[in-house]
């Protein structure tokens, strides 16, 4: 009975005190009154949840729920009530005795209102803790871009690399390269992973750039992520039309500067008196003589007058005739300057045309558009047509549903293979020689079979290419249903596909007249087709407990992706017709192929958001990924992140600061991600194939030693490889100055580990191929920076918006396979490699001899190590001057070092908008500053690597040449017939490709000002792309879509082209 007592009396006091504190609350309960109402926006229509509301001067306070609606007990000597809600400014509203206080809140300028999407959901841009981006439709629609990955020039953060070909897109990094293997971001359009988009058609674009904000895509995501979400109506507005029309043209504005005819024979005589000395020289296009001599014909009787039987002319081939062919070509005199015979003025046309409005339950947008862009290279082109359908309807107050469905038909024509290639047409313009016309006496293409060279005829490949063409359809888009199950508790379905089937053709007619020509007309023909669907779930559940706001998502995703190829190939045709080319009709050739392959993904993700009194903000992340590619004791891999803001300017301690800092959030984040786009999809299994010929191991079970129809192993399987995992960290701020004065600044670190490498086996193993290894990692640092300012003059007449963007990182390779000095090269171009990486250097940097000048004297040549080898023949005067680095006295391999760097020091953007009575303006300047780039071109035109085109350097300022006046002001080593050492990877190939560029200039005018018409908007305007470009780099164009091992060397891609367009967008 004791112990009971003595556990009773503890029960008595707390009961005592609760009464106690009861009676003190309702006291005060019973002096306080309830005041109620309802916030929206400005115009009054929109309710606002999350709202806070404070007794001013203290902490008794509540926020709005998601009808705008809320419910305060304030004392009763309460006197005035505090709203506040991120993005909009603040209001104090007496009390007055009132029991109802209902309030429009306005957007503040500072631009915190803006909603962007952060994966799976959305949030106010002053509420997010990671480093994200944001590109507006508004600012689309001001840039002149023809796919989507344009759009995000000039974001901080982002490099974006142009191929300028007729509707290709552009390369995008995100924060510079992480891997050695696939560096692309995740593309997800209204949900759905991969899918397109026509730019007219967005409404916003989100770059997710640190791990806090990536890590909800866990194992797609080390590479950045980027959120497009396409346009849609509002409720209650009324039906708009929009249309949008562009028309205008392309050209090309930049060229080599290559010899003439006249001028490249004179480079043919300084050749040979440079090499043996002679001062007569026998050409068999210029003659015999101490000068050239350039005569009517080329061929067939080379250094003649008038003197050639133009009747004996055959076009035809052996097979054809019996007889071989006869190609009587004149000799253009002024010489050919085969860019110019190649471009042309091309035509350029876009029209959209969209519909959007709402009633009180359902918001629809429709958009069709049509696009039809000439290459600038002849009988080029691309045409797209596209419609788009959102609808979004609530059916009841419980049930959201919608649907997002995009459908793209488009056509490539022409030659546009091979881009920044050799066997581009390009490319061609530069090896074709000047003294060949474009056609011979018949008319025919000429080319160089017989005359000098191999080189193709690239008016002749154009021409004969204008047929081949390239469709494609895609239908891409999502259905969803979002159900309120409880106030606060939302459950969403969504099921996304993207469907793609690609068809080409490809007709190749041989080139009669070229050096090389083949036998037959060929046809080659592609069948693509792939289809991804996705399956995401999403529960989320938001309360507010005072000041206290929790958020959570809990989620699942299914991925699954399947692609076949299918090709086929036929040579051998009797008729010419396009139309009578099919596979089919082809006599001989007969080869098929294909493959399919396929992956799927399944994911469960969760994040966890919470504020306090809107100035504490915590977000938490975690996905678990499980992918087809990795075998099962790898197959799932976990991406945890977190971040915190604070909003310091909230502080009672910042109130000094309030009348010029307007805001301020701190905000730090890590986080891990995963690449699993790398080694293929089956990298973690060993594969087999099947041979008609190349199996040992034939079907009837017996070991053989010549090949038999049968299996065959074709790679060797990892089943221990990983995940590449990333791990960022991420610290920035975001801040508004002056009201009118935007800053953001991150610093940034990612480190890549278990990255993928492809590493050696013995050959004894047979001709299978390796599997990639977990061994290699990557350190990334840099830093970005966003600076806007908004301001007006002229009584607000002119309001102006400035905009710059900067950005800096630095790529280190930490370890490749963990053996000392291995290095990783790149590609092989004429047997010269040009970049390599390894331990410690960036990825990649280009390697090779140091050039110190030129050797003016054989007395200087021959006092310096001796090159290439202690044996070497190569020091001279005119000739490079290597540099010794190691010195012991001879210039070898061991010479070797780098020698320059494709990444830039920094990139950065700067857009300027400004408008007046009607007038805007629009400006988007590009900066690429310290980046290098290897001139592969010159090869083929400062030296003898064909007999081709040739540079006006090479004639002109050349060491020894009659037109330079000072030998230690030449550009190049002496002219010679054989320059095979001096094309040796060195820094005289590597450039300064720094640059900056006037991207787009748009001049609009408001014609509802002049006009006075009915139209909601009437605005013409005129725009110019690619106005100007200042750079030291000699090649066609600074900026060269080429990534990854080979990243920087130019071999001379498509030039980027000046477009000028005039237009009228009209509202309805």
């Amino acid at each position: 009975m004791e112990k009971l007592k003595s556990k009773r009396i503890p029960c008595i006091g707390t009961f005592l005190l609760m009464a106690v504190f009861m009676a003190f609350s309702l006291g005060a309960f019973a002096q306080q009154k309830s005041i109620s109402g309802v916030v929206t926006e400005s115009d009054g229509n929109a309710p606002m949840p999350g709202v806070t509301v404070v007794v001013k001067g203290t902490t008794t306070g509540t926020i709005t729920d998601v009808d705008g609606k809320y419910t305060l007990m304030v004392p009763a000597n309460a006197q005035t009530l505090s709203f506040s809600y991120i993005g909009m400014l603040s209001q104090d509203v007496p009390i007055s005795g009132k029991s109802t206080i209902n309030v429009a809140m306005k957007a503040d300028v500072i631009g915190l209102d803006e909603v962007v999407a952060v994966g799976y959901a959305t949030k106010k841009a002053g509420e997010v803790t990671g480093s994200v981006s944001t590109v507006q439709s508004a600012e689309i629609q001001k840039m002149q871009i023809k796919n989507v990955s344009e759009a995000l020039r000039g974001v901080a953060g982002v490099t974006v690399m142009e191929s300028n070909t007729p509707g290709e897109g552009a390369t995008i990094r995100v924060r510079g390269l992480g891997t050695i293997n696939n560096n692309d971001p995740l593309w997800v359009v209204d949900g759905v992973p991969g899918a397109t988009v026509n730019p007219n058609n967005i409404e916003s674009i989100t770059i997710l750039k640190d791990a806090a904000a990536q890590a909800i895509y866990g194992a797609r995501a080390a590479n950045g992520v980027v959120l497009v979400t396409t346009k849609a109506g509002k409720k209650n507005q009324a039906a708009q039309v929009n249309v949008s029309i562009k028309t205008g043209i392309s050209y090309n504005s930049n060229y080599y500067d290559l010899l003439n005819t006249k001028e490249y024979g004179e480079m043919l005589w300084l050749e040979a008196k440079n090499t043996t000395g002679a001062t007569t020289v026998t050409n068999k296009i210029y003659g015999t003589g101490t000068t050239p001599t350039i005569y009517d014909y080329v061929y067939p009787n080379l250094g003649m007058v008038g003197s050639v039987d133009e009747s004996k002319y055959d076009y035809y081939m052996a097979g054809e005739d019996g007889t071989d062919t006869y190609l009587i070509t004149k000799t253009n005199k002024d010489g050919t300057e085969w860019l110019k015979e190649a471009d042309r003025n091309a035509q350029y046309k876009d029209i959209s045309l969209d519909l959007a409005g709402g009633s009180a339950n359902t918001n629809y947008s429709f958009q069709v558009g049509y696009l039809d862009q000439e290459g600038i290279l002849k009988w080029t082109g691309y045409k797209r047509y596209n419609i788009q359908s959102n609808i979004t309807s609530n059916v009841g107050d419980w049930l959201e549903v919608g649907e997002r469905l995009g459908v793209t038909y488009s056509e490539d024509k022409g030659y546009q293979a091979n881009n920044n290639s050799e066997s581009s047409a390009v490319s061609w313009t530069y090896r074709m020689p000047p003294m060949i016309p474009v056609k011979d006496i018949a008319g025919n293409y000429a080319g160089t079979r017989n005359i000098i060279g191999n080189s193709q005829n690239p008016i002749f490949l154009l021409d004969k290419n204008q047929n081949d063409l390239f469709r494609q359809f895609n239908a891409s888009g999502n259905v969803y249903a979002k159900v309120k199950i409880l106030p606060g508790l939302s459950a969403k379905t969504l099921f996304g596909a993207n469907y793609s089937a690609y068809h080409s053709k490809d007709i190749n007619y041989v080139e009669k007249a070229h050096a090389e020509r083949g036998t037959y007309d060929n046809l080659a023909e592609y069948g693509r087709f792939s289809m991804q669907w996705n399956w995401t779930n999403t529960i989320e559940y938001n309360k507010t407990l005072d000041l206290h706001n929790f958020s959570v998502i809990l989620g699942t995703e299914a991925v699954d992706y399947r692609f076949n190829e299918m090709y086929a190939y036929r040579y051998d045709y009797y008729l010419k017709s396009n139309n009578y080319i099919q596979l089919s009709t082809g006599l001989q050739g007969q080869a098929n192929s294909g493959y399919l392959t396929q992956w799927s993904l399944f994911s469960e993700f969760a994040r966890l958001n919470y504020s306090y009194a809107e100035k504490y903000l915590l977000e938490a992340v975690v996905r678990r990924d499980g992918s087809s590619r990795f075998a099962k004791n790898y197959q799932y891999g976990v991406f945890p992140a977190f971040s915190l803001g604070w909003r310091i300017s909230n502080e009672p301690f910042m109130a000094n600061t309030k009348n010029w800092l307007d805001q301020m959030k701190l905000r730090g984040g890590w986080g891990t991600t995963g690449n699993d786009q790398v080694g293929g999809n089956y990298n973690s299994y060993t594969q087999f194939g099947f041979s008609l010929n190349d199996s040992f191991y034939g079907l009837n079970g017996q070991n053989g030693s010549q090949g038999s129809t049968g299996f065959y192993q074709t790679t060797f399987g990892n089943e221990n490889v990983k995940w590449e995992t990333t791990r960022t960290t991420n610290v920035g701020f975001d801040a508004t100055v002056l009201k009118n004065v935007d800053v953001t600044f991150d610093i940034w670190k990612r480190h890549t580990t278990n990255m993928l490498y492809q590493k050696a086996i013995p050959q004894v193993l047979g001709q299978a191929t390796a599997p990639s290894v977990n061994v290699g990692e990557m350190m990334n640092r840099g830093f970005d920076i966003a600076i806007g300012y908004r301001g007006s003059a002229l009584s607000k007449e002119l309001k102006f918006n400035v905009n710059l963007d900067f950005s800096h990182y630095k790529n280190e390779i930490v370890k490749l396979a963990g053996v000392s000095g291995e290095v990783l090269p790149g590609t092989a171009y004429r047997e010269q490699i040009y970049t390599r990486s390894q331990s410690g250097r960036a990825f990649p940097e280009f390697f090779g001899y140091k050039v110190l000048g030129i050797f003016q004297t054989a007395d200087e040549a021959a006092a310096w190590p001796k090159a290439f080898g202690a044996t070497g023949t190569y020091n001279k005067a005119g000739h490079y001057k290597y540099a010794d680095l190691n010195n012991d006295g001879v210039i070898n391999e061991a010479d070797r070092t780098y020698i320059g760097s494709p990444h830039p020091d920094f990139t950065a953007g700067l857009n300027l908008s400004v408008t007046y009575k009607g007038f805007d303006l629009y400006a988007l300047f590009y900066c690429s500053y310290g980046n290098d780039m290897v001139n592969y071109v010159r090869r083929f035109i400062d030296f003898v690597q064909f007999s081709g085109g040739r540079s006006y350097d090479r004639l002109y300022n050349s060491w020894g040449s009659p037109y330079l006046k000072d030998n230690t002001k030449a550009k190049l080593p002496m002219a010679e017939t054989d320059d095979t050492q001096s094309q040796t990877v060195s820094s005289a190939f590597v450039e300064d490709a720094s640059y900056l560029r006037l991207k787009n200039l748009k001049l609009g005018y408001d014609m509802n000002r002049l006009l006075n018409t009915k139209l909601r908007t009437f605005q013409i305007f005129g725009q110019v792309s690619n106005v100007f470009t200042i750079t030291k780099y000699s090649g066609l164009d600074p900026e060269v879509n080429i990534s990854g091992a080979n990243m920087g060397v130019d071999q001379g891609a498509w030039p980027t082209p000046r477009q000028i367009l005039f237009g009228v967008n009209i509202g309805i």
